[in-house]
C-alpha cells in the first residue's frame, strides 16, 4: 500500500474509458486574460449592451451617451426631422439600497426608444471611418457650419466620422470617446442650451470644436454580439489562428452542438419529404459524441437508417 494515504475504492472494469478532468479557466486572482473575457461575453445575452474598449469594437447598434447634466443621449426625431439630446431613463436602485453610482448607471443603462439607437457600419478599405444610420434609414450628417442633421438617405464625405479614445476620461472606469468628422476634423460637442432654447432642450449639440475636452467626452454602448465578434477578429489577427467554434461565430453560424446546428445539418444532408427535419436531445448528444471521436459520417448514416425513411441507407 502506498504511504501517501487514501486508496480509491471505486470499481474499475476493463474497457472503461477514463474521464478527463475539465480544466477550470476561472482564476481567483481576476487575471484570466482575453480567454476568460471572451468566454464571459459568449455566455451572456448577445442582445445586451456593453462598453467597447477598442475602436474596432464600435459596430452595430449603438447607444451614444452625452456629457450633459442630467444624462442625455444622441437621438433622432423622425417627426420633426432633427437630431437632439434626448433624456434617458436612469436605472433605479432596488428598494432599501443606496443610490447607484455613476459607474453602475453606465453599466446598467440601456436605450428605451428605437430612435435612441444608431446603427454603426464601416466601409470596406476604411475601417477607422464609421457612419451612423438612424431607425428610419437615413444617415447622421455634419454640415460644414457645425450643425447636425440626419435626412440624407445615402452616405458621403459629410456622413463619415472617426471615433477616437478620449484622454479626458482616463480617470473613469469605462473608456471615453470623442467623435471627429472626417472632412474637416471637428469634434462633436455638448453644451448647455442658451437663449430661446433654455427650458426646451436638455443640451445643445454642435460639431465645430477643434480640440476635444470634457464637453466632447461621450460614452458608447454597443450590443454584446457585435463587440464579441470584433474581439474575436482582433484576437485572430494577433494569433493568426482561430478555433472552429470561433470561426463559426464570426461567420454568423449556429453554436456547435446546439439545436440550430442540428437543424442546419439536417437541412444540408438529411432532409426528405418536402424538407422535413427530425431532431431530439438524444440525437444531438450522440452526434456530438461521434464528432469528438471522428465518426460523424457513420453516426449520420446510422441515424438515417434508424429513422427508416431512406431504404438505401441500410
Amino acid at each position: 500500500m502506498s504511504s501517501s494515504g487514501v486508496v480509491s475504492k471505486k470499481l474499475k472494469f476493463k474497457g472503461d474509458k477514463t474521464k478527463k478532468k475539465k480544466r477550470s479557466h476561472n482564476h481567483p486572482g481576476g487575471g484570466g486574460g482575453d480567454g476568460d473575457e471572451l468566454a464571459a461575453l459568449a455566455a451572456a445575452d448577445p442582445r445586451g449592451w456593453v462598453l467597447p474598449e477598442h475602436p474596432m469594437e464600435i459596430n452595430g447598434p449603438a447607444f451614444i451617451l452625452l456629457p450633459s447634466e442630467p444624462l442625455t443621449c444622441l437621438a433622432w426625431d423622425p417627426t420633426r426631422q432633427r437630431v437632439y439630446a434626448a433624456p434617458v431613463d436612469i436605472p433605479q436602485a432596488p428598494e432599501g439600497m443606496n443610490d447607484l453610482s455613476e459607474a453602475e448607471i453606465l453599466q446598467t443603462i440601456e436605450p428605451s426608444d428605437v430612435n435612441h439607437v444608431w446603427v454603426i457600419s464601416r466601409l470596406s478599405g476604411s475601417e477607422d471611418v464609421i457612419s451612423l444610420r438612424t431607425s428610419t434609414g437615413t444617415f447622421l450628417t455634419a454640415s460644414p457650419s457645425g450643425t447636425l442633421s440626419a435626412t440624407t438617405p445615402s452616405r458621403g464625405p459629410l456622413e463619415a466620422f472617426i471615433p477616437q479614445p478620449s484622454s479626458s476620461g482616463s480617470s473613469s472606469v469605462f473608456p471615453g470617446w470623442s467623435i471627429q468628422t472626417q472632412h474637416n476634423s471637428k469634434y462633436l460637442s455638448t453644451s448647455a442650451p442658451s437663449g430661446t432654447s433654455v427650458g426646451k432642450l436638455k443640451a445643445e449639440l454642435r460639431i465645430d470644436v477643434d480640440q476635444p475636452g470634457e464637453h466632447e467626452l461621450i460614452r458608447i454602448k454597443c450590443q454584446r454580439e457585435f463587440v464579441y465578434k470584433a474581439k474575436l477578429a482582433l484576437q485572430e489577427g494577433k494569433d493568426g489562428t482561430a478555433s472552429s467554434s470561433k470561426k463559426r461565430f464570426l461567420s454568423g453560424g449556429p453554436a456547435e452542438g446546439s439545436m440550430e446546428d442540428e437543424l442546419k445539418r439536417n437541412r444540408e444532408s438529411q432532409t426528405w419529404g418536402g424538407g422535413r427535419t427530425i431532431v431530439s436531445e438524444k440525437d444531438r448528444r450522440e452526434l456530438k459524441k461521434a464528432r469528438k471521436e471522428g465518426k460523424l459520417g457513420e453516426a449520420m448514416l446510422d441515424r438515417r437508417a434508424a429513422l427508416k425513411s431512406d431504404r438505401y441507407a441500410k
